[in-house]
């Protein structure tokens, strides 16, 4: 067992004692989602107490739930959640900015709180309107909208805590060499496969232009071509004995510059040159990920497919026993995980009552308009749920006959 030390603060950052006798620790993690620590000891704790430890990095989680039992002695399991999560106690009555970057909508929904701005990687420029939610909610807004991932941070000296903060990054997690191989004789392993489709090359379309052709409007636009090998391997037959390309197209109204298309295009096609698949895996399959982190970069080789696909992974899901340092369970792939970018994309729904409007357009808006606004928003999120249907930011979530659809592409779960 590892060495280790938990400290516990209570809620306004008074040390109170250092944990002995833990019988059970194991953190949960989700990529811009989930981050528990589930704690047994014999020590009663209250709820709001601060929960300090460190192995890789400082972890703080604060007592949410309890759960007490007696069998000769007192021992008592808790539910812990990342303090970052404690955000939502900050509420926000209405919040827009147009054409602002990620850093700067960060710095504002932050302002109000005891957090700062940590590093803030570059995603552009986007519109953004928060109405009646919290802060918390507001940081998933944001990373849904610009395409970030959260990264809380802390730093600590003697006293405890001396400072938190958000960081905004296109990729958190590192490659730390971990290696994963699936054959049709391994267990332990649920395989995804999302039924997308495979290209080898790829149209870009960007800002609508001001000139014409044939009476229709002109956009900026790119052509982007693979390599040779995934050409051979995910082409189609061209009718003469030969192969052509599987095109593909990406698209993105906002992008007014030619390199910078072509670069999005690129990255949606590198996403798009290999089937997308997720392995989750579990006892005995998961320790062979000792000391695998959330969103670290596995290498990974599937001999299913003929021939062999190797892809780099990431790990978007994990649980891990914080005694030993085993992983218990984990996900990972190229499908990282639906479930916080669906999470992000319904607060998007359900928080944004306006869209990005400009002050004065609010203002315009009176309070009746609003109240009708927000009624049509829940009526048509309730109407897409009963009749099976869920639009998400664009992206339909849909179960039919039993099957799960992303888009209206399949997602088929394999043993």
């Amino acid at each position: 067992m590892r060495r280790l030390r938990f400290m516990v603060f209570d809620r306004w950052g008074r040390y109170q004692q250092d944990l002995t006798g833990i019988a059970e620790a194991t953190l949960s993690q989700e990529i811009n989602s989930t981050d528990e620590l589930d704690i047994t000891v014999p020590v009663a704790l209250s709820k709001g107490d601060h929960i300090l430890w460190r192995d890789e990095t400082w972890h703080e989680h604060v007592v949410n739930e309890q759960d007490q039992e007696h069998e000769g002695s007192q021992t008592m399991s808790y539910k812990c959640e990342g303090v970052h999560q404690w955000l939502r106690y900050d509420h926000i009555r209405l919040f827009v900015m147009t054409n602002v970057t990620a850093e700067e909508a960060l710095t504002h929904i932050l302002e109000q709180t005891t957090w700062e701005v940590g590093t803030v990687e570059d995603f552009g420029r986007h519109d953004l309107a928060l109405s009646q939610t919290d802060t918390y909610k507001a940081l998933l807004e944001i990373a849904g909208t610009w395409g970030c991932e959260i990264r809380p941070e802390i730093t600590v000296s003697h006293g405890g805590v001396t400072k938190r903060a958000i960081s905004l990054v296109h990729q958190r997690g590192e490659s730390r060499g971990a290696r994963f191989e699936y054959g049709r004789d391994i267990g332990g392993v649920e395989k995804s496969v999302l039924k997308d489709d495979v290209i080898t090359a790829c149209y870009g379309y960007g800002k609508t232009l001001d000139t014409e052709t044939d009476g229709v409007k002109d956009r900026l636009w790119c052509f982007v071509e693979g390599t040779d090998e995934q050409k051979q391997r995910w082409g189609q037959p061209d009718g003469n004995g030969g192969i052509k390309h599987s095109v593909g197209m990406y698209e993105d109204a906002n992008i007014e510059d030619a390199d910078e298309l072509e670069d999005a295009t690129r990255a949606y096609m590198a996403q798009h040159s290999a089937p997308s698949v997720q392995y989750k895996v579990s006892d005995a399959m998961a320790l062979q990920l000792r000391g695998v982190e959330l969103g670290d970069v596995i290498q990974t080789i599937d001999r299913e497919f003929i021939p062999e696909l190797r892809l780099e992974a990431r790990v978007g899901e994990m649980k891990r026993d914080v005694l030993t340092g085993d992983t218990k369970s984990a996900t990972f792939g190229t499908i990282v995980s639906l479930l916080p970018d669906v999470l992000t994309r319904i607060y998007s729904q359900v928080t944004s009552v306006t869209p990005a409007l400009t002050q004065a357009q609010i203002a315009a808006n009176n309070a009746a308009q609003a109240a009708q606004e927000a009624e049509q928003k829940v009526t048509s999120i309730d109407q897409m749920l009963t009749t099976g249907a869920l639009s998400i930011g664009g992206s339909v979530l849909s179960v039919v006959d039993g099957k799960i659809y992303l888009d209206g592409k399949e997602l088929v779960v394999a043993e």
